[in-house]
């Protein structure tokens, strides 16, 4: 059975690599061919496929309407919560070029205290807790690496977010698009560093921003990976099988909401814009050699929870929401290539 398992969770690792801030995700080639390589050394194994469950218990809600007869209301949420599955594969895996796609699934639900809701009058929050937001995306990713110094990288995605219904699947407004080119040059095996931009909805608008990654050992135990102003994580890892991270990173998105029955029917163009700065600390942890689980607990900031009629976050704004801070928990469980497998390269 091992022998059968081990072909396929090598080629769901081949190809997987996501922005130079996620450093531990980047699949290391085989060197031989003389081309240089955007990793450092003490990374743990890819990432093939992922399954996450994050909750975010107990926070409150303060809405103040801009548009319409919807007023100012605030309430309890119970949980917030989240279902990302992700997988990826390879195409193209030569020491000269790497490129990779990648699947993710994404489902998020708001659950309010019952009895205040049903207390409550505020449409605003029936409609959240009645329609989960959805988020399926096909990704890819690139690296040309050449002989001397000097790599290239480019990421882009196309996310389907929304409640969309079936028959609404490919609504042209629910497309998401982003991409993150970038050149960098490898020092030696403990430091590279990376510059280019960012568009994406990170900061829960389509937005353009410089990128600059910087990724670096310390010590054999301590590092650092980056995308700045993205994300910074403080790696420290004791062996090849224990994984420890520090750091904050922003998140974002924007969703296209129906308004058919809904109590937001006179608006034909809804959406609903988000973006929060989340401190954060990760465990990972070896359970066999090609299973692994990990654990986080952080903070969550809120900075942006919009629902406008138009595509732009701070426009035709029908709902201002401020969302205090919350504990955030996730655990996740996935798969890495075998050691075996990688030394066969």
């Amino acid at each position: 059975m091992k022998r059968r398992l081990k072909p396929y969770l090598l080629a769901l690792s081949l190809g997987l690599y996501t922005t130079a801030g996620y450093a531990q995700e980047i699949f290391s080639w085989s060197k031989n061919g003389g081309y240089c390589s955007p990793s450092v050394v003490g990374l743990p194994r890819a990432k093939a496929l992922v399954v996450k469950y994050e909750a975010l218990p107990n926070f409150t809600m303060r809405s103040t309407g801009r548009q319409g007869n919807y007023g100012n209301s605030t309430a309890t949420l119970n949980k917030n919560r989240r279902l990302d599955l992700r997988l990826r594969f390879p195409i193209i895996n030569k020491p000269s070029l790497t490129i990779a796609g990648g699947i993710k699934y994404a489902h998020e639900e708001f659950s309010f205290r019952s009895a205040e809701l049903v207390r409550s009058t505020y449409t605003f929050y029936q409609d959240l807790e009645d329609r989960p937001l959805k988020s399926i995306g096909l990704h890819f990713y690139v690296i040309k690496p050449t002989r001397s110094n000097k790599y290239f990288v480019l990421r882009t995605s196309i996310d389907l977010n929304g409640d969309y219904a079936s028959e609404r699947f490919g609504k042209s407004e629910s497309l998401k698009f982003s991409m993150t080119p970038l050149i960098g040059w490898k020092k030696n095996d403990n430091f590279t560093y990376a510059v280019g931009f960012s568009y994406g909805y990170t900061f829960g608008k389509p937005l353009i921003i410089p990128a600059v990654s910087i990724n670096k050992n310390f010590t054999c135990n301590w590092g650092i990976e980056s995308i700045l102003p993205i994300n910074v994580r403080i790696r420290y890892s004791p062996n090849d099988k224990n994984y420890f991270y520090s750091g904050f990173e922003l998140a974002g998105g924007s969703y296209r909401l129906d308004n058919r029955d809904s109590f937001f029917m006179p608006f034909s163009r809804l959406h609903l814009f988000q973006s929060e700065l989340r401190y954060m600390m990760n465990y990972e942890r070896a359970i066999h050699d090609w299973l692994w689980f990990g654990v986080e607990l952080g903070w969550r900031k809120n900075l942006r929870f919009n629902l406008t009629n138009g595509p732009k976050a701070n426009s035709d704004v029908i709902v201002a929401n401020k969302l205090s801070g919350a504990l955030v928990a996730n655990a996740s469980i996935f798969i890495v290539p075998p050691k075996g497998m990688l030394r066969q390269k």
